[in-house]
Formats: C-alpha cells, structure tokens, sequence
C-alpha cells in the first residue's frame, strides 16, 4: 500500500496513493426502490447524507434488503478501530455514507476520517493540530458527526472542531480546501464580538479530561485564575475570563450555506455568572465566509431581549451559555433551519438572571440564507431544571383533522413531543400555559406557567405524587410515605429547595421528573416513519433530587451541591436524607434518586423506564410501547417485602433507534438491556412494536445506528465502545 503524509500549517492529513484512490471511486447507489440521483429529504437515495440520515433528521432509510425474514442472518461485515487515534470517554458518533464513502470523526481529538464502505479501510485521516486551544476546549468528545456537502463536482466534508475551528476537507483525498477560510480552517471564535488574545498553560493543578473537561478542581476559597504562563505554540483564542464556547454537533448544510451552533461549559460546574453566549452563525459554503450571526441571547433592542431583566449584553451577571449544542434539522424547499436551544446559566439556580431568558429551551426557526427569525416556541420559561433542548427535531408531513399538515416535532427531557406548523410556528395541538408550583429559594423568581402539551400524552412520568408510591403492603406503603415526605412532590415542574432549608416550606430538597437526564436525552432522541407519520421515541423515565445551596466559591447565590468549590458534594446532607452521589445528576427512580430506595427497591412503583414509544402523529395517540431490550425481576432481602412478590419492570437506559421501509432497528444504548443480558441489535414491526430479530453483538452501541447501501449490499453501522476501545462495527448479509 502506498500512503504519503502530508503536513500543513494547520494540520495533518494522512492520504491514500494511488492503490486506495482507486478503491475509492464513486459507486453507483443500488437500492433497487429509487434512481441514485433522486433527492428525498435533502438526501440520496440509499445515502446516510446526514447526522440523522437527511436534513429533516427522520433517521429513515427506504431500503429493505435487510428485514425481518433475514435480520438474524446479519453477519461482521468490518470493525473499525477508532481507539487507535486515541482515547474518548465514549463514542457518540453516527458516521454519515456519500457518493460511495463513509465519513466519521474519532476522539477527544475529533480525528475526521474516510473509510472504504465495503472493508472499513482508512482511506485518508486528517487532524487539526490545536495545541493549548485544544487542551482549554470544553466539550471534547466527538461532536457526533460531521456534514457533507456537494455541487455535482465538488464534494467536501465539514467538521467543527474541539478548539472551535470549522475546517472544509475534499472528501476524496482529505486535503483542506484552500479556497475556504484560511487553508481550508476558519477560526470560529473570531466573528463572535470578543478580542482574540494568546491562550495560556494553567499548570497550577492536574486537569480531568472527561465530558465536562477540561475542569481542574479548586481548592477550598480559591478563585479560578487558569492563566499562568503564555503557550509555546502562540495559539489565540477568547480570553478565559468571558468564558468558553466550543461545538458538540456537527453543522448542518442548507443548500450553499453551513449552519454552525455551538456548546460551552456545562451548567452543574460554572463558579462564575456569565460566560460567552450562544449564537448560531450561518457561512458561505464554498468561501467560509460568513454571512449572519443570529443571537441566542438577545442584545439590546432585539426581539426578546426584555426577557432578560437585568439586561442581556455579554459580561452581565447571568448572561451565557444558552447554547444550542444538540443536532439540528432544515427544510432545503422551506430554506427554514430548526434550531434547539439548551438553557442559560446555572441550571438549577437563576436568581440572577430574572425574566424568561429569551431563547433558553426554545425551538427557533431561521431563514437559512440570511439568519432572519421566523418564529420560536419556548417550551420552558426560566430554565431551573436543566431541561434544556437535547435532541434534533423531526421534520414531519402528517395529516391531521383531513388536512396535511407540514409539522415539525420537538423531543424534550420533560417528556412530551412539542409539535408544530413548521412554516408558522403554530402548535398542531394546543399548548396552554399552566400554572405551576412557585420557588420558594430566596431571590429565586420562577416563571408562575409553563406550556404544557395537550397531545400527544407523555411518554416519560410527569411528577412524583403519593398515588405513584408502592403500596404493596400497608406497612410498605407507610415506609415509603415517610421518606417521600422528605422532600418536595408534585405533577411536574417541581422547583429546586434550599440546601439549608430557608425557603418558606423548610424542605431541603425536591423530587421532579422527568430528571435532568430525560425523557429523552444526548443518547435518545426519535425516529419517523414518513410513509405512515408514525415517530418512535427512544427515552427513559427520571427522576431528580433537587437542591441548591449557598456557594462561597462562585458568584452565584445558590449553585448545585454536587459542585462546591469544585469539590463535588462538599457541603453535609439534610439530616435523615441521604445525600446524591457525587456527580449525579439524576436518571432512573431507583439508581439516581437519592434516598429514593427501601431494601434496593424503589419506593416508585415500577414504571416504564427505559423504552420506545410510538405514536401515530396523524391523530397525535400512543400506538405502543415496548421495553430497552427487556423485563427484569425486581427482588429484595429487606423483611418489609418478605412474602411479597414484586412485579416486573423495564430496563434502564436509552435505546438508539432508526427505520428502513420494514423495520425499527434499535441498539439498547450504553446502559440500556435487561441486566446481565449480551449486548444485542433488536428489530421491531413498525406497527406493532413485535420483536421479530435479535442480534448478538459484540459491544453496546453508543450512538444512533446508519444504513445505506453499496455495490448491491446493504449495511447497518453503529458506534461502540469506551476510552481506547471505541470503533465502529459494520454488519451485512453473508452472499448466497
């Protein structure tokens, strides 16, 4: 095999001679349903053009070459070791299938990548060299994708980079574009109104790399000052002291224009009240150049802005984050882009910054080409349970009353499927506002409603209410009771507690879900059935315990108790209750809720935790639900269940699901599957929720699953694996 290396100023690219280029010739797309040249969706037929299959994010694919009559007879095709370019907490990436290519990305150091689709080959790697702009970028794991982008002639693969940095490579040889930006690299954090300073090495404590990183933890009465001394390589970037910002989705192509959003710090370990705010920008496709900037906080004299009571120019206390780093979703014949939007500063506290906070949690459509708001829907108002927007919206046409209607659905970790017009931004259903119960944290000022979903019902439990205690026995049912009322419950949108009991109830802590983790979350999400106008949501049942407390070391008021000082749990638990463990930020009743279990079980009747909805959007109902990869036994050695047999529940975890013509195909994510059970690749009738396959695979997936087809064969990629053991795993039908 021939190979030459090529370096560049501002990076590496590792390229295939002249043996792999000929392996790499454009095939002929066969899917024996579609001629290869047919447009659906902004995709090609038999193409995974993008992060969610095509630009309405359906994760929908025509083909049928794989069904149920054969699904178990599926076969390793290839594995592809993307631990080989270096550790990841765990891979979150869905590769994208073009013009007879595969394109992923791979590691903290998103390492951009092409392979052979028929043997997972390296075709051509290539690295952006970032140097100290890499070791400060928050959010490092793998951005979940990249964008792929043609004109008949030119095709080019886009990625975001850990370090903020969009670069444009040609997909054949993975060399940068030099008619775009610099070299082929645009440097997004120039263009966002900040002076570009060189970034310094903060050697003063050891850094933990990990999905919040970098983060070095503080020592008691510290104040962050992370610059110590000037890095060797000159890198620039934002001042550490505005904040951090950076990308953790790919962007998303409309047309001749690239979509960029962007990620910063997460909401659980800020100590100070502002950071930079989120903006999405729009660039010209061919030249980099950008052509808008839309404000995700609005700035003086723009709609919305008076949602931030204490004004919403950068620097102001409680201005920030309010990033929108989820996938996004477009209508190329619309020229509309439907951007999800995660939550302001801090996640459990917003004392600071009173008002609606304009755009946190919202959906927000755009004009493509110029960055003009049609319209938005918040779905919360003044964010205090780190319900921001955590998936990409589906695109959908239904047909709703006798009338077809072009919708799009918003998935959400509050459990409901918020869904519109896409065109007017009108709810398909109504979405009344609701009184809901009012903070009582001092300085704390709550929104009193919020929009609650008339249809479709919910598919994660609403609120935490006596009635969903388990009442087996009298004598269980008064044990549950008794540590229920330790801490705050209602029906939904239940409202953090003072850690030191000052609010007017005196309650130190509040249960509410869903939880911080969803719902649906970074690792659910939904798929459409375009043919019938069903949508499957992948999602679990959660619950948090929620407190705030008094935090010396932060410039907040209140901040979480699972970040103090930078010591996660510092401060001592409300007396009889036991404290979350350190780090958790809720997820199931029974393993995330704090004080929530009687003898390991969960004083929650059993649920549905883990597990696929489907509703038919045409009418908005549940058609059927079925468990993340099975039942399992509940059983306890406590004296209080002695003789008490204890009912069945589902398991935990997020599925990761997609369609083909015949199939819902699901992996039971990372911490999905029935306990003890093999990791497995479920297929389901679409109409039924039947299990009708079940494939043993090697390793859990980690990210949503691909399909597309080449040289006559269908394959089916997903991601797996952790640290240095991440990689992909291609499967197809043995040849007769």
């Amino acid at each position: 095999m021939t190979r030459r290396t090529t370096k560049r100023v501002f990076g590496t690219v590792v390229a295939a001679g002249a043996v792999i280029a000929g392996l790499v010739t454009v095939q002929a797309v066969r899917t024996g349903a579609q001629p290869a040249t047919t447009l659906v969706r902004g995709n090609v037929a038999g193409e995974w053009r993008y992060w969610g299959a095509d630009a309405w994010s359906s994760r929908y694919s025509p083909l049928d070459q794989i069904n149920a009559s054969n699904f178990d007879s599926l076969k390793v095709a290839w594995t592809w070791n993307a631990g080989a370019f270096g550790k990841d907490e765990y891979y979150r990436t869905t590769p994208i299938f073009a013009n007879g290519r595969l394109f992923t990305v791979a590691t903290t150091r998103r390492v951009t990548a092409a392979l052979d689709p028929s043997n997972g080959e390296t075709l051509w790697m290539y690295r952006l060299d970032e140097g100290i702009r890499w070791q400060k970028a928050p959010r490092q794991f793998a951005g979940r994708g990249l964008s792929y982008w043609t004109d008949g002639r030119s095709e080019r693969v886009l990625t975001v980079t850990p370090g903020y940095h969009l670069v444009s490579l040609d997909a054949k040889t993975g060399r940068p574009d030099p008619l775009f930006g610099k070299n082929g690299v645009v440097d997004l954090m120039d263009g966002l109104g900040y002076p570009m300073v060189p970034l310094a090495v903060d050697d003063s404590g050891p850094l933990i790399i990990s999905d919040a990183a970098p983060m070095r933890k503080a020592k008691l009465g510290e104040k962050w000052d992370p610059v110590k001394k000037i890095g060797a390589d000159g890198t620039i970037g934002i001042d550490p002291a505005a904040g951090q910002i950076a990308a953790s989705s790919p962007p998303i192509v409309v047309g001749n224009v690239l979509i960029v959003g962007n990620s910063s710090i997460h909401g659980y370990y800020p100590i100070r009240a502002h950071n930079v705010p989120g903006t999405i920008r729009g660039f010209d496709i061919r030249t980099g150049r950008q052509l808008w900037k839309f404000n995700l906080v609005p700035q003086p004299g723009e709609y919305g802005a008076d949602t931030w009571k204490n004004g919403s120019k950068p620097g102001t206390k409680g201005v920030g984050k309010n990033d929108a780093w989820a996938p996004y979703a477009a209508d190329p014949e619309l020229g509309i882009v439907y951007i999800p939007v995660g939550m302001p500063l801090m996640d459990e506290y917003g004392g600071h910054r009173p008002g609606n906070n304009l755009y946190g949690n919202s959906l927000v459509a755009l004009d493509a080409k110029t960055g003009v708001r049609k319209w938005h829907f918040q779905m919360v108002h003044h964010d205090i349970w780190d319900y921001d927007t955590p998936m990409s919206p589906n695109l959908m046409d239904i047909t709703v009353d006798g009338k077809r209607r072009k919708v799009v659905a918003q998935t959400t970790k509050q459990g409901w499927v918020y869904t519109f017009d896409r065109v007017t931004g009108e709810p398909i259903w109504p979405m009344p506002e609701t009184p809901v119960m009012k903070s009582d944290v001092p300085g704390e000022q709550s929104s009193p409603t919020q929009p609650i979903p008339s249809k479709p019902a919910p598919y994660s439990q609403q609120g935490l209410v006596e009635a969903d205690l388990i009442d087996y026995t009298p004598a269980i049912r008064d044990s549950a009771l008794k540590m229920a009322k330790k801490c705050r419950m209602g029906p939904y949108f239940i409202p953090p507690a003072a850690a030191d009991g000052k609010g007017s109830t005196g309650l130190r802590c509040s249960w509410y879900a869903p939880g911080a983790s969803g719902g649906v979350n970074i690792d659910g999400g939904a798929a459409v059935d375009p043919e019938s106008g069903m949508l499957f949501v992948a999602s679990i049942t959660g619950m948090s315990t929620a407190q705030v407390q008094k935090d010396p070391c932060s410039e907040f008021d209140y901040s979480s108790p699972r970040d103090s000082c930078g010591l996660l749990g510092a401060l001592p638990a409300p007396a009889g209750y036991q404290k979350p463990a350190s780090g958790d930020r809720g997820g199931d009743f029974g393993a995330r809720s704090a004080g929530s279990m009687i003898g390991g079980v969960s004083i929650v009747k059993p649920k549905q935790y883990g597990g696929i909805t489907a509703y038919n959007m045409n009418t908005g109902d549940k058609s059927w639900w079925i468990p993340n990869g099975g039942m399992q036994k509940i059983t306890s050695r406590d004296p209080l269940f002695a003789g008490v047999t204890l009912p069945e529940q589902s398991a935990r975890g997020q599925a990761q699901a997609m369609n083909t013509k015949s199939l819902m195909i699901y992996g039971t994510g990372r911490g999905g599957g029935a306990p003890g059970s093999a990791p497995t690749l479920f297929a389901v009738d679409k109409s039924t929720g039947k299990q009708v396959g079940a494939l043993k695979i090697e390793s859990r997936t980690t990210a949503v699953p691909m399909t597309f087809m080449h040289m006559g064969k269908q394959y089916i990629v997903f991601a797996t694996g952790s640290e240095e053991n991440t990689g992909l795993t291609a499967l197809t039908l043995p040849r007769k």
